[in-house]
């Protein structure tokens, strides 16, 4: 199995290409922005790849989405959501696809569902769907096991970054379960949906023992950031002795 991350243009999501001895597969191809260029970086990696048969979506937002009606037409490929996420897409929602955030429609297109636990086969190795809700309700990761990699999506989006939980359809007490079922996994390297790849277990591990920690600490607040939780950088610096308006 061959995995290939592609860093985001600007506000869209990591694109990665996963290849096995039959089919390629493209996850999240993007907001439809830079369709065009996204297109060109992923076919400069194809070579001597089996070709594109299908888009799978980590969920349902602009920044992972927008691109993919483009590039399945382009390609002749099937695109896959969660069950969750078929009907905005094929109504091109501004709404919950967050496309409005944007200042962009959602191009439409019809998507396959598909369920937790299901497989997508390339040859030689699979990816399997693991519903994660929390981001949103559609959200999933997709498991490469006979690789220890993890597609997390917008679940994790990059290092010490916690996902958001108050857009539409989102749910920070899925969020945080979903958290802790990831870290019940065995995990080698984790693909997070904006950031670099965090590469060894044991920095996987602490990554997910500390997300799931700020997330429990904000929900046992109600959502709100306790005044004790500490800040681990400074939002800012000042260059004067005083903060300017400090009390």
């Amino acid at each position: 199995m061959r995995v290939v991350r592609l860093p985001g243009i600007h506000h869209d999501a990591s694109c990665i290409l996963v290849s096995g001895d039959e089919e390629t597969v493209v996850v999240d191809p993007g907001t439809s922005w830079y369709q065009a260029n996204v297109l060109e970086r992923i076919e400069a990696k194809l070579v001597d790849q089996p070709a594109i048969s299908k888009i799978l979506l980590t969920h349902r937002h602009y920044d992972s989405t927008g691109a993919t009606k483009h590039l399945a037409e382009h390609w002749d490929a099937s695109s896959h959501i969660h069950s969750d996420g078929i009907n905005a897409l094929r109504g091109g929602d501004l709404f919950t696809t967050w496309a409005s955030r944007f200042n962009s429609d959602m191009p439409a297109f019809n998507a396959e569902p598909f369920e937790d636990g299901d497989l997508f086969e390339l040859g030689g190795g699979a990816l399997e769907v693991i519903h994660t809700p929390g981001h949103t309700s559609d959200s999933c990761c997709f498991w490469i096991e006979s690789e220890g990699i993890l597609l997390a999506g917008d679940l994790i989006p990059k290092r010490a970054h916690i996902s958001r939980w108050d857009l539409p359809t989102g749910c920070l007490p899925d969020l945080v379960e979903s958290i802790e079922y990831l870290l019940k996994m065995e995990i080698e390297q984790l693909v997070p949906g904006h950031g670099e790849t965090i590469v060894g277990s044991a920095a996987v591990l602490a990554e997910l023992e500390q997300q799931k920690q700020v997330l429990s600490q904000i929900l046992e607040a109600k959502g709100m950031r306790p005044e004790e939780w500490p800040r681990p950088h400074p939002t800012c610096n000042w260059f004067t002795p005083e903060p300017p308006l400090a009390e």
